[in-house]
């Protein structure tokens, strides 16, 4: 499902709102999680779904990367790296719901 898609099927359940307003209530909603995502240490929860949380790993280059950014840098080569992880960990309902379905999907064919 899309962004219009979503947009369209809010819409035909929520008939008192035009489209234009959820447009614009996803786009606040998509600005506001992007702001709290973007502080570190901070989740989003989905009421429902689950959550969205970014992680972020400190490690020393090494090896492979670790020429290819003196190849690249040069003297100033960054001696640690930092990954970022962006996790979506699902609440036990919606989890439960995804496996039953797959599961029946799987025992149809």
């Amino acid at each position: 499902m899309n962004h219009r898609q979503t947009i369209a099927e809010i819409s035909k359940r929520l008939p008192r709102l035009k489209r234009r307003d959820v447009a614009e209530v996803l786009e606040v909603m998509a600005e506001l999680w992007t702001q709290e995502l973007s502080n570190p240490g901070q989740t989003v929860t989905v009421a429902d779904l689950g959550k969205l949380v970014i992680e972020v790993q400190t490690f020393r280059s090494g090896g492979a990367v670790r020429q290819r950014l003196q190849q690249l840098h040069g003297s100033k080569a960054p001696k640690t790296l930092k990954r970022l992880y962006v996790r979506f960990r699902p609440t036990a309902k919606f989890r439960q719901v995804v496996i039953a379905t797959y599961i029946n999907e799987g025992e149809d064919e």
